[in-house]
């Protein structure tokens, strides 16, 4: 059978493909088993090599305060990197000059123009026969300087059209610096984590994600550009209870107080009474032998437990009161202020006590005498029934607070075979027991709350994306620790000893506020020591509806005082003014009375305006109008006696009239009607000046002057 000439030349064709395709794919065939199969190993070590694959940390979240301020954020920052040799030989000759320029301006200005075109065409010059194409220009390079950066000659091809390569870091910042640091905290990579940064750490964290790097030689990894790598996930916001304005009052205050006092340390916190929401949480210690510098490193208020000395009386005498063993009026024995329990005497730290021998319980409380309170525990309770009270008040549990590091409570328990016979008598006055600054202020928060004790909380939600991933609402501890008719008659004492007792000089004339001093000696029964001792001071305000409670603690004043009405009481006080002055909602309006009345000669006319605030104001000032226009501008008329109101309709007219009006309903009526208004002064408009269109008429231009 014969072959046609076309199907002659498809078949010398596919000959001569066949024969050019074969070998080639058993080459390819040979190469694949090569490096697939015979030297996989050594590819494989060439490729980990050249290639990894790293982990790419997450945005990180933001931290807010109660007011939605930013108290934490990460801010990008970028190190930059270029190859000179990605862009054409004419495109960088032709822009070097200009580049040069610009970087000696805005990234290294201690380099001249001169001395950056050199090193430009060193780069460039270097590259042929180096493994090394990449030079760093830039490190902490901030965004908008990247964004100015990459407009320059040569960069703004992009990374692969001009070389620039552009490696993204972050760094934390606090945008009202110092303000919580501590309390706000940190949490690095090395495993130190701590405050709300630590807390929260692996919800502010996010989701690593990973990224393939190519080793350019020289010790530089720089990111390729394959994009099917995981991608991070941003890291949720965390909302704090701080408020930055009381956060402020209070660090400024014990700022003010410790340096004052040149203390060891001084720790202050403020609770909203009803929550339990902290406020705001100050810590600052001493930075130096001086102690004429403060700063905030160490969380005291939750993490340093110590004897807290007299504020702790208040829990003495919910005890008493609760199980009925006295009552405000019931007398005891001062013994004129020293009293001797077994081998150690016991004294009060008031001069007028060493005058007194029978006082009521009101008396010995306001005046914080040791005496008083040691004898009533002492000859009223037995074996361990106190410390058994005392647990009831849950002074023995932890606050609960989001932070770690919160130092557990400690009451001594009576009833253990080295309790001592002293025991109860200095438990009674705070000593053998020990508290932080915040279980405390827990404890007298519950009194100012009516009895209802609240968990201590720092966060209100964690959210991620507008979706709340997490919420923390108001926690009850106990609904009431001690009886109503208890909580009351407290509440009187606290109040009794800023009107009459230990607290008396600090007493405001612009509100009310209760409270109790507390002093400590820290090392007692350590002789040939120098005394330490501890100043607090615990309370709140205002006294007729508690809104916040306070506590102050200031360690080892060394300036000459150290009761607690003296060193912590005015840190305390400075806290309440300030905060007192910023509540609103507290104070007497400027315009609370009777409105005014208006009389005939004073009753407004020719006003224009929107109707519903036209009807706002004359009512205000007791105006009343009996027929209302239907429409929704309206211009006031006054009679003898009485008001008019009158429709207007200024957009109906040619040319709108808009006398009588102020300068919003002006607008609205004239730029509604596509006229440009230019206005002049301020009030009401009582002219208005048409600009020509050019042709004698009528422009689209108005100027409206005001008085």
């Amino acid at each position: 059978m014969a072959v046609n000439f076309k199907d002659e030349v498809l078949i010398r064709i596919f000959a001569i493909l066949a024969v050019a395709i074969v070998p080639v794919a058993a080459l390819l065939m040979y190469r694949t088993v090569d490096i697939a199969v015979l030297r996989q190993a050594e590819f494989q070590e060439l490729g980990r090599e050249r290639f990894r694959i790293v982990t790419v940390q997450a945005e990180r979240g933001n931290i807010y305060s109660h007011n939605d301020n930013l108290l934490a954020t990460s801010v990008p920052y970028f190190s930059l990197h270029f190859d000179p040799y990605v862009a054409s030989p004419r495109d960088y000759y032709d822009n070097i000059d200009s580049l040069a320029l610009l970087l000696s301006r805005h990234v290294d200005r201690d380099h001249t123009p001169g001395a950056w075109r050199d090193s430009l065409l060193m780069m460039r010059d270097s590259v042929s026969g180096s493994a090394n194409h990449y030079f760093k220009l830039a490190e902490s390079v901030s965004y908008s300087e990247l964004s100015r950066i990459r407009r320059f000659p040569i960069f703004n091809q992009g990374r692969m059209g001009g070389g620039l390569i552009v490696e993204k870091r972050a760094a934390r910042k606090r945008p009202f610096g110092w303000l919580a640091r501590r309390t706000i905290g940190y949490s690095r990579e090395e495993g130190a984590k701590v405050g709300l940064e630590g807390a929260f750490d692996e919800q502010l964290a996010g989701e690593s994600g990973k990224q393939e790097m190519f080793n350019m030689g020289g010790g530089i990894w720089l990111p390729t550009e394959n994009l099917a790598i995981v991608e991070p996930t941003s890291g949720a916001n965390v909302y704090t209870t701080l408020d930055v304005n009381i956060q402020d009052i209070t660090e400024n205050a014990l700022e003010t107080g410790v340096l004052r006092n040149r203390a060891e340390w001084g720790a202050a916190i403020v609770m909203d009474v009803k929550t339990g929401a902290i406020r705001a949480m100050a810590n600052l210690g001493a930075v130096n032998a001086k102690r004429n510098r403060y700063a905030e490193q160490y969380n005291y208020a939750i993490s340093r437990s110590n004897e807290p000395g007299s504020t702790f009386k208040l829990a003495t005498m919910m005890a008493l009161l609760e199980d009925g063993y006295v009552d405000l009026d019931s007398e005891v024995d001062i013994e004129n202020g020293v009293k001797k329990f077994y081998d150690l005497t016991m004294e009060d730290a008031s001069a007028a006590s060493r005058n007194w021998r029978i006082v009521s319980v009101r008396d010995a409380f306001e005046q914080s005498s040791n005496v008083g309170m040691a004898k009533l525990v002492d000859s009223l309770y037995h074996d361990n029934e106190f410390s058994e009270r005392l647990r009831d008040f849950h002074l023995d549990a932890e606050s609960g607070i989001e932070l770690e590091g919160e130092r557990a409570p400690f009451i001594n328990d009576t009833s253990r075979s080295e309790f001592s016979g002293i025991s109860r008598a200095w438990m009674a006055i705070g000593y053998e027991s020990r508290l932080t600054p915040l279980q405390m202020l827990t404890f007298y928060n519950a009194v100012a709350n009516g009895g209802r004790m609240m968990k201590p909380y720092l966060v209100t939600q964690v959210e991620r994306g507008g979706r709340v991933m997490e919420e923390y609402k108001p926690t009850v501890i106990d609904r009431q620790i001690a009886s109503a008719r208890t909580i009351e008659q407290l509440q009187s004492l606290l109040e009794g000893v800023v009107e009459r007792g230990t607290a008396k000089r600090l007493k405001s004339d612009q509100y009310r506020f209760a409270a109790k001093t507390g002093t400590s000696q820290q090392n007692y029964g350590q002789r040939n020591r120098k005394k330490e001792y501890q100043a607090s001071f615990a309370g709140y305000f205002p006294a007729e509806n508690p809104t916040y409670s306070i506590i102050v603690v200031v360690k080892d004043p060394t300036n000459g005082a150290y009761y607690g009405g003296d060193v912590a009481g005015p840190i305390f006080k400075e806290i309440a003014d300030n905060i007192y002055n910023s509540m609103i909602e507290v104070h007497e309006p400027l315009n609370r009375g009777p409105r005014p009345v208006l009389y005939a000669n004073e009753l407004p006319s020719r006003d224009a305006g929107y109707l519903p605030e036209l009807l706002t104001v004359l009512d205000y000032v007791n105006v009343t109008v009996d027929t209302l226009p239907e429409s929704e501008l309206a211009v006031v008329s006054a009679g003898e006696a009485a008001v008019e109101l009158a429709a207007i309709n200024p957009a109906g007219q040619k040319f709108p009239n808009v006398r009588g009006m102020r300068l919003r309903d002006a607008l609205y009526v004239l730029e509604n009607d596509g006229y440009v208004v230019h206005p002049r002064g301020v009030g009401r408009v009582v002219n208005m000046r048409w600009q020509s269109d050019g042709n004698g008429n009528r422009g689209r231009d108005v100027e409206l002057i005001l008085k």
